[in-house]
């Protein structure tokens, strides 16, 4: 074999190995493509494979980047596509079918662990002369193994993080040694255009390693010029990037998901979840034993390379704090998270085996001296462990697979999966620290050595695989049948579609193509969610359903069509003429109602319903109804119950509070209803406008609708919306609904929508005929008078500008959070456009920092640095200031904070 080709055998060997061993345990599990399952759960199915079949039909031309109307009633697309997906592995869906996305992830998967060993393999062979080419690619192979690999592959595009972090240190260290700016530059804009939000984690290290390692590593007389380097070079990144984090930040600042740092921080617990924390690290058990003996057998201060060393461990504890400190834990994580409470841990590992290579670079060379031994009773000695552990990994997997695998079905482990992983990471680890102890003391060469650790790799990798990746193994029929539904419906209008109840996963009706009400990932507008809350629709924690809501909202939100499961076809208020399609799981039906997708309203009702009224939720839609058809008749029907059988209910603040008097007897309201002509049901529970996971009203009743349950309990995660009870005509209606629990709720009761009111209504709606175009929409409507305005039920984020009649105006906000568009008396020819707040100037600052850029470069390459020597001082110190202040921000602020309650 040539040198040449020996060079690429040895980069791609820690690649290869990966594949065979994932492939392996792909195959034993049944996964494709040894199989018909798929790797995916969770936030894979709940986010990534949606978002995928929305960038798929982007890169077709169906839809857009920026103002994307399959999510959220048309939300900025951009701000998602850079915190779930922006990854070259991403633009692949092109060439995949829909359907055949839950597939593909397991091959997108694959790639990206091979990803990290490569580069991974990189950075050791670069700064470890004294590694072999086979030890290095075991490095490789535990980083691509590591648990952040394991328990978070469902976001996947982190490991694109992951994989882009060795390069990003390499980029660093030329900085730092070399002053060569263009590979940080151009690894800190890659880190930074990947995922804005994991970059948030990046800056923090950043600082602390960038800090301690310029004034620990580099010689006194050019700190001063490497700070102001590093300045320079991570502004020109920061520029660069600016397009992308700027509009992230301010997408990201105006979700539900902000909340109070100080609150969140007192009453966090002081240590963190350690069966799901600990857990992540324990994949890598090795990284404990290597820091033992890194920390016994340090290198002399005073050296260089011993500098060094003590960098690499200092980071190496500042970055296993977090894993242990739950407020410092916070703090990593922009102050508060819901799940994935180690998301910097790949730094964590990798550190973790930068010790580890410094400590085989040292045996290596003692390896050189006389051995103190054939090496066969401490191969005998290793070898035994290493049975052992693979008897204890086949009893773990075969008889406490389920105890094991309570992360991949909960996203927390527990106290038994902690036990169970550990007593497979205790024996593992032996293996390695007696191997390291042979080694060290030459009772073992370097061969053996060498083997015997890839065979303790391969066991390691190969349980935690079958563990995290064998697990989720799912069938994705299921999924089949729910893509079979896409392009199914020809309409050339713009429309919505909505589901009956939350069948399936609330970002795929927009993976599929449809214009939906739908959306759930971090970047969901609180302005939004509190708006459809209001409105009667289902959500919770940053997730926005198109259940619930009413018929009159459905017409006001262009809802058109509804997806039912067959099993609630029966069901159905509509006319079996209204069946646009079937197949063996789900139905779509067309409404028997006008639902424009824009229309004028005058500015007398804009004034009104600026803000949503402040009442509750069904008597907000009768006041929504008298402001738009400026009329006293009735569209919402309010009931009282006729019978409250062991029940307390009372009014106080504006509050219902309801009990059961005897909690052991049946507690109930009786509704006898008799419905004059025809109607829609519906019950109501609302409390408080929250992102909670859980609202404390929840599973307080049960519905049962003449005799027939309907719902229970109720409200409930995936259904706090109006509840529909069912659609009536002259008939006479028996609603019970049972009490379980003690609340107090700002919203109760039954009320009916009168469907012939909201038919007549409807039809005087004076309907734009709008089109959508790239990032925005155009069209025509009517005005009667002057100072009426386009209802657009599109959210306005303040990224829109509208030219009406070749004039431009400016768009208003109504109902919260919907787009208004102030028109002329007569004709209107209406452009809209959006861009996504940030954007623009985010572009003039992309310019400026390539400017920049271009001028370090050039005065690099002409000294002209030297010219700015009274800069070097003040670079200094403001790093060191730096420095000081997010150490206190990240590891003492927090605990202050938590230790002070």
């Amino acid at each position: 074999m040539n040198k040449r080709a020996e060079k690429v055998f040895f980069y791609l060997l820690a690649p290869l190995t990966v594949l065979a061993l994932t492939c392996a345990v792909m195959a034993a599990h049944g996964q494709f493509p040894f199989g018909e399952k798929s790797i995916a759960w969770c936030d894979m199915n709940q986010q990534v494979i949606p978002l995928l079949m929305d960038f798929k039909d982007i890169l077709a031309g169906k839809s857009s980047l920026l103002l994307n109307m399959q999510n959220a009633g048309g939300m900025n697309f951009w701000g998602v596509f850079l915190f779930f997906i922006s990854s070259p592995f991403s633009f692949l869906v092109a060439f995949i079918e829909k359907a055949d996305i839950y597939y593909a992830v397991n091959i997108l998967l694959l790639l990206r662990m091979m990803l990290c060993a490569f580069t991974a393999v990189l950075f050791f062979h670069r700064y470890f002369c004294g590694l072999d080419r086979m030890q290095c690619s075991i490095l490789g192979v535990l980083y691509a193994f590591c648990g952040y690999t394991l328990f978070y592959y469902q976001n996947i595009v982190w490991l694109d993080m992951m994989a882009l972090f060795p390069l990003l240190l390499i980029a660093l260290k030329k900085l730092a040694d070399e002053e060569k700016v263009l590979p940080y530059v151009l690894a800190l804009s890659a880190v930074m255009t990947i995922n804005f939000y994991l970059s948030y984690m990046v800056a923090i290290f950043i600082v602390l390693a960038a800090g301690l390692y310029i004034f620990c590593c580099v010689e006194r007389n050019s700190r001063g010029r490497r700070a102001l380097l590093l300045g320079f070079a991570t502004a020109a990144a920061a520029l660069l990037t600016a397009p992308v984090w700027l509009p992230s930040l301010l997408e990201y600042i105006k979700s539900a998901r902000m909340g109070d740092l100080v609150f969140s921080l007192q009453y966090s617990a002081l240590f963190t979840a350690f069966p799901t924390t600990l857990a992540v690290l324990l994949c890598t058990s090795v990284i404990f034993i290597a820091a033992a003996f890194f920390i016994a057998s340090g290198k002399i201060p005073a050296a260089r390379e011993g500098r060094e060393r003590c960098v690499v461990l200092v980071l190496f504890l500042l970055l296993l704090l977090p894993v242990i400190i739950e407020p410092i834990n916070k703090m990593w994580h922009t102050g508060n998270y819901q799940a994935f409470p180690v998301r910097y841990g790949y730094m964590t590992v990798f550190f973790g085996l930068i010790m580890l290579a410094y400590l085989i670079s040292d045996y290596n060379e003692t390896s050189r001296l006389p051995a103190l031994s054939n090496g066969i009773a401490a191969g005998v000695v290793t070898a035994v462990i290493l049975t052992a552990a693979v008897a204890v990994m086949c009893l773990l997997l075969g008889r406490y697979y389920r105890e094991l695998t309570v992360y991949t079905r909960t996203l927390w482990g527990n106290t038994d999966s902690l036990e169970k992983t550990l007593s497979f990471a205790l024996i593992i680890a032996l293996a390695y620290f007696v191997l390291l102890l042979f080694y060290k003391y030459r009772f073992m060469r370097r061969t053996a050595f060498t083997v015997l650790l890839a065979v303790a790799v391969l066991v390691e990798c190969i349980f935690n695989a079958s563990v995290y990746i064998g697990s989720p193994s799912g069938n994705v029929q299921g999924y089949q049948t729910i893509a079979d539904l896409e392009g199914k419906i020809e309409d050339a209008e713009i429309y919505r579609v909505r589901n009956n109840k939350k069948y399936f996963d609330a970002n795929l009706l927009g993976g599929l193509g449809y214009r939906t009400l739908n959306h759930y990932t971090s970047l969901t507008a609180e302005s939004y969610m509190f708006a459809m809350k209001k409105l009667g629709y289902s959500s919770y924690w940053m997730e926005v359903n198109s259940n619930g809501g009413t018929a009159f909202t459905d017409v006001l939100l262009g809802n058109r069509y509804t997806i039912y499961s067959n099993d609630d076809l029966n069901t159905a208020e509509y006319a079996a003429g209204n069946l646009e399609y079937t197949n063996a799981g789900y139905s779509i039906v067309k409404s028997n109602y006008e639902t424009p997708f824009g229309f004028t309203m005058n500015s007398e009702a804009f004034a009104m319903l600026k803000q949503l009224p402040d009442t509750g939720r069904m008597e907000r839609q009768q006041q929504i109804f008298a402001a738009l058809f400026h009329t006293d008749e009735t569209l919402v029907m309010s009931y009282e119950p006729q019978h409250a059988v062991n029940t307390n209910c009372y009014i106080t603040d504006g509050k219902y509070n309801i009990s059961p008097d005897n909690p052991d007897a049946p507690s109930y309201f009786l509704y006898e209803l008799s419905v004059k002509g025809t109607q829609t049901l519906y019950f109501d529970c609302f409390d408080r406008l929250s992102n909670s996971l859980s609202e404390s009203i929840n599973n307080s009743f049960t519905i049962t609708v003449n005799g027939k349950r309907v719902a229970g309990p109720y409200p409930s995660q995936s259904e706090n919306g109006l509840l529909n009870l069912g659609t009536y005509t002259d008939e006479r209606v028996v609603i019970q609904v049972d009490v379980h629990k003690s609340l107090s709720t700002a919203s109760f009761g039954v009320a009916g929508i009168r469907l012939d009111v909201l038919g007549q209504a409807a039809e005087t709606l004076n309907a734009a005929e709008l089109t959508e175009e790239s990032n925005g929409l155009s069209g025509t409507v009517t005005a009667e008078n002057s100072g009426e305005y386009l209802f657009v039920p599109v959210v306005n984020d303040g990224g829109f500008t509208a030219v009406v009649n070749g004039e431009q105006v400016v768009p208003e906000t109504v109902m919260d959070c919907f787009l208004a568009i102030p028109l002329q008396q007569g004709g209107n020819t209406v452009e809209i456009q959006y861009c996504p707040p940030g954007m623009r100037p985010g572009l003039v600052l992309l310019s400026v920092g390539a400017v920049l850029l271009l001028l370090l470069l050039y005065g690099l390459k002409k000294g002209l640095l030297e010219r700015m020597r009274s800069l070097y001082l003040p670079a200094g110190i403001l790093l060191g200031a730096l420095w000081c202040a997010l150490f206190f921000a990240v590891y003492l602020f927090p605990l202050i904070i938590r230790l002070w309650r």
